[in-house]
């Protein structure tokens, strides 16, 4: 897969705070990233990659060129999406690739409220493609675009839930001499069983970071992981053919949260009170350090409420001593730092758990006790 940017998760200092680092382009002159010519079939609206709409939109049955592998944006509910090439716009790839849906009652093909496309007659159980959202006819009902451009829609009610994504589903061929294990993930990762060479596999999502890292013993980079349809088994990339390439999910930063000290920062208690580590504070540094709260928290020197990141580790490398000198770390156990000193950067977008005045009340309650 040719990535712009690649991840990775590495165990940071002391193996206590979890870093999460971008790799540096290296060359100057990239080579022009594969594309191809696509078909929108259902109106669709351009976002940037933070999710942001842009005053773009493709309208149904367009020819557009895209780059040719999508990809996951890092933002929720991290579904893929095709690039525009040459621009910085992404549509999502459901209104490209449709997804397939179940269909529960048997059902007609229509063109408009009152008329039927054609003659064809959709058999309950089967399942067919739909792309984008529903559409309201005059009749008050909603319904799902299933081609074009020739109108052919089916009634929303007909059809049940989705049962695969075009986008996101391929085959897996074992290829490996010895078989492939199959890893099973739930709070750890353990081999099940092994899977002949030759045995064959659908597969709905490919993933890096975490437990890819646990499986690939750090033997390629970027190493990635295939979700067998319907469990939480997964085979590795080394011991598979896909048909196609799947749009990496990135665990780490669909899971985490990921903020950066561009400033030597102090760090304070779940009190408010500022920690004292003798006038050192933890560094600038570049690397980004994980979090896994955000709340406000009553700071009693300045008499109000601040925002604050609570850290996920504990030691950290540290400025120096006001004379000079000093341990190159310092421990701050569980620490808090104002997310006004330090800048969000990759990750789980984190929502307060509080509100200022709730914070304030009960930094009063403990007052008054």
């Amino acid at each position: 897969m040719n990535k712009k940017i690649t991840h990775y998760l590495a165990a940071g200092f002391l193996g206590l705070t979890a870093v999460l680092t971008f790799n540096q382009q290296v060359h100057t002159v990239q080579a022009k990233v594969p594309s191809t010519i696509r078909t929108v079939m259902y109106t669709s609206q351009a976002y940037d990659k933070d999710g942001q709409k842009v005053d773009v939109k493709y309208p149904a049955f367009k020819r557009i060129e895209v780059e040719k592998e999508p990809l996951i944006l890092t933002f929720k509910p991290y579904t893929p999406y095709y690039k525009i090439s040459g621009k910085k716009q992404y549509i999502k790839a459901n209104n490209i690739d449709g997804v397939k849906r179940e269909v529960k009652h048997n059902s007609y093909v229509y063109a408009t409220s009152s008329r039927r496309a054609d003659y064809r007659l959709i058999r309950k159980g089967t399942s067919i493609t739909t792309y984008g959202g529903t559409v309201k006819f005059k009749n008050g009902l909603r319904y799902y675009r299933i081609g074009g451009p020739a109108k052919q829609y089916v009634r929303a009610s007909n059809l049940g839930k989705i049962t695969a994504s075009n986008t996101e589903e391929t085959i897996a061929t074992v290829t490996s001499d010895g078989g492939a294990p199959i890893y099973k993930i739930d709070n750890g990762v353990k081999t099940i069983k092994k899977a002949k060479k030759g045995t064959t596999f659908v597969v709905d999502r490919a993933e890096e970071d975490n437990y890819a890292e646990e499986i690939g013993h750090s033997a390629i980079p970027n190493p990635t992981i295939y979700r067998i349809k319907g469990t939480n088994n997964w085979l590795y990339c080394l011991d598979v053919k896909v048909q196609k390439e799947l749009p990496h999910h990135f665990y780490d930063l669909e899971h985490y949260s990921y903020i950066r000290f561009y400033q030597d920062t102090d760090v304070y208690n779940v009190d408010g009170t500022m920690q004292d580590h003798k006038g050192q504070r933890i560094r600038k540094q570049g690397g980004n350090l994980k979090v896994d709260k955000l709340l406000y928290i009553w700071v009693p020197a300045e008499n109000k409420a601040e925002l604050f990141y609570h850290l996920k580790g504990h030691e950290f490398y540290a400025s120096d001593l006001p004379g000079g000198g000093g341990p190159d770390s310092i421990d701050v156990g569980d620490g808090y730092v104002k997310a006004s000193d330090v800048r969000f950067i990759a990750g789980v977008k984190l929502s307060p758990i509080n509100t200022a005045e709730e914070a304030s009340q009960a930094a009063k309650q403990k007052t008054t006790k």
